[in-house]
C-alpha cells in the first residue's frame, strides 16, 4: 500500500514538473493575472520611456495586472490596425492619432468609452478644457483619452537674426510676423549670407499636409462641409499660393524636405524661420543644437484679410497618444482601471514640460504649471487669459481621410513645382476626394 502511494506521488510530481516546463501548468496566482495588451504608434524614445515608466507604476499599484506594451511604426498605423481587425488579432488598446477615430469608429474597430464606464467619463472630463476633450470624440461619443495634443500651424523664428535685422517690438525684443505680408517680407529680408529666410516643408508627408491645412483653416478654408469637399476654395488656394511665393527664399530641395528636416535646418541656424507644429521643442531635443540657441515659437499669422468663406480656426489639434479600446478587448474592467490611471495628474504631468518638452498637455494642472510656461511662454499667457483655445478645432477626421490626404500631398507638390496651377491642382483634389467620400457613404 505504501509502495503504491509512493509511486502515485512520484508520478504526480513528475507530471507537475513536466507541465511546468512545458508551460501548460499555471499556479493559482499566475492564473489570476490579467494581461492588458497595447500598441503605441510613434513618439520619440524618451517619451516612450516615460510611458513605460508610468505603466510600471500602474502595475505596482495593481500587482494582478500586467501591461504588454509594444512600439509600432507610426507610418504603418492604418494598415497595421486594419489588418489586425481583419484577422481578429488586435490588442486591448491602440494608442495613435485622433484623426484615425472617425474611420476606426465607423469600421467598428474601437469602442465608445461612454458605454464602458459613463461615471468615470464624467470624472475625467473635468480635467480637460472642452476644446481638448473634443479632440477625442466622434459623433458625440468619446473614443479615446490622451495626455497631450499636437497643434498646427506654428512658426519658429531665430530671435538673434531678427534682432540683428531690426525686426523688433517697442521693447527691443524680436517680434514674429503679424500677417502673411510680414512672413514674405521677413523671409526676403533675412535671405542673405548663405542663410535662407524660410524652411519650407514641401515633401508631401502627411504632417507637411497638416501644416498647410492649419494655415488654410486660419484663412477660412475647410476640407468638408455637409459632405461636400471644399479644398479648392480660396482658403486653401491662397494658403498654397503663399507656399509658392516663399520658394525664392526657401532652401533648395524643398520638395524632399519634410517637417523634421525643415526643423533641423532651422535649429542648425541655416534658416531664419520654419513652418512647423507645436512639437518643435520636442524635435529640437533630437538635434545637435548649439548651446544658447535663441528662438521663439508663435502661431502662424493670419492673412491680412481672410479670403476663405468659413470661420477662422486659430489652430488645429490632434492627440497622438490617443488611447482607444478595441473591439477585441478581453477584460473591460481592467482596461477601464488602466485608463482611469492615465487620467490622473500623476500620469499626465510629464507632458507639462517637466519631462517631455514640446507637447501641449491636456490636463488643466499641466497647462497651469510653471514648466509649461517655461516651454511655451506665449501659449501659457494665452491659456491663463482664457484665449488659447478660442477658435481652435480638432484636426479634421473623416472616412477616406488617408486617401484624400495623399491626393492633397500630390497636388501640393505639383503646384510647388509649377506642373499645375494652384487652382487646377486643388480642383483635381476636390473631384477625386469627393469620389472617395461618396464611395465611403455607399
Amino acid at each position: 500500500m505504501k509502495k503504491h502511494t509512493f509511486l502515485s506521488l512520484l508520478v504526480l510530481s513528475v507530471t507537475c514538473i513536466v507541465l511546468v516546463l512545458s508551460g501548460s501548468y499555471k499556479t493559482a496566482s499566475a492564473a489570476e493575472k490579467t494581461v492588458i495588451s497595447m500598441w503605441k504608434f510613434g513618439g520619440p524614445q524618451h517619451e516612450r520611456a516615460y510611458i513605460i515608466e508610468k505603466n510600471k507604476a500602474f502595475e505596482k499599484q495593481n500587482p494582478n495586472i500586467t501591461i504588454e506594451w509594444s512600439y509600432q511604426n507610426y507610418g504603418t498605423k492604418r494598415e497595421k490596425v486594419i489588418a489586425g481587425n481583419v484577422v481578429n488579432e488586435l490588442p486591448d488598446i491602440i494608442a495613435l492619432d485622433g484623426q484615425s477615430i472617425a474611420e476606426f469608429a465607423e469600421m467598428g474597430v474601437i469602442l465608445p468609452l461612454d458605454d464602458l464606464s459613463p461615471n468615470l467619463i464624467q470624472k475625467w472630463k473635468k480635467n480637460y478644457p472642452p476644446e481638448l476633450w473634443n479632440t477625442n470624440t466622434y459623433k458625440g461619443k468619446l473614443y479615446s483619452v490622451s495626455t497631450y495634443v499636437d497643434a498646427s500651424t506654428f512658426l519658429v523664428y531665430n530671435t538673434k537674426m531678427f534682432k540683428a535685422a531690426g525686426i523688433i517690438d517697442i521693447n527691443g525684443n524680436a517680434r514674429p510676423p503679424r500677417n502673411w505680408k510680414d512672413v514674405l517680407f521677413f523671409a526676403k529680408k533675412l535671405n542673405k549670407n548663405g542663410i535662407r529666410g524660410m524652411a519650407l516643408p514641401g515633401s508631401g508627408h502627411n504632417l507637411d499636409v497638416n501644416m498647410l491645412e492649419g494655415i488654410a483653416y486660419r484663412n477660412g478654408g475647410r476640407w468638408l462641409k455637409d459632405g461636400k469637399v471644399k479644398v479648392n476654395g480660396k482658403g486653401f488656394v491662397d494658403a498654397l499660393t503663399l507656399y509658392k511665393d516663399l520658394i525664392p527664399y526657401s532652401q533648395s530641395g524643398y520638395i524632399e524636405t519634410n517637417f523634421r528636416t525643415a526643423a533641423e535646418l532651422f535649429f542648425q541656424g541655416k534658416t531664419a524661420m520654419a513652418i512647423t507644429e507645436s512639437f518643435a521643442p520636442i524635435l529640437k531635443a533630437q538635434f545637435d543644437v548649439a548651446p544658447g540657441f535663441e528662438y521663439n515659437l508663435a502661431s502662424f499669422p493670419n492673412k491680412q484679410k481672410k479670403s476663405g468663406k468659413y470661420a477662422k480656426a486659430n489652430f488645429l489639434m490632434t492627440p497622438t497618444n490617443a488611447m482607444m479600446v478595441t473591439r477585441l478587448v478581453k477584460n473591460k474592467a481592467a482596461v477601464i482601471k488602466f485608463l482611469d490611471f492615465w487620467n490622473t495628474y500623476e500620469a499626465h504631468k510629464g507632458w507639462s514640460g517637466s519631462v517631455i518638452t514640446g507637447r501641449i498637455p491636456t490636463h488643466k494642472k499641466s497647462l497651469d504649471s510653471d514648466t509649461f510656461a517655461k516651454v511655451y511662454p506665449d501659449l501659457s499667457r494665452e491659456y491663463k487669459a482664457g484665449t488659447l483655445f478660442t477658435g481652435a478645432l480638432p484636426q479634421e477626421g473623416f472616412i477616406g481621410l488617408t486617401e484624400c490626404t495623399k491626393l492633397l500631398s500630390v497636388a501640393m507638390q505639383e503646384a510647388l513645382l509649377g506642373v499645375s496651377s494652384v487652382q487646377d491642382a486643388l480642383d483635381e483634389v476636390q473631384k477625386s476626394c469627393q469620389k472617395v467620400i461618396d464611395r465611403a457613404k455607399n
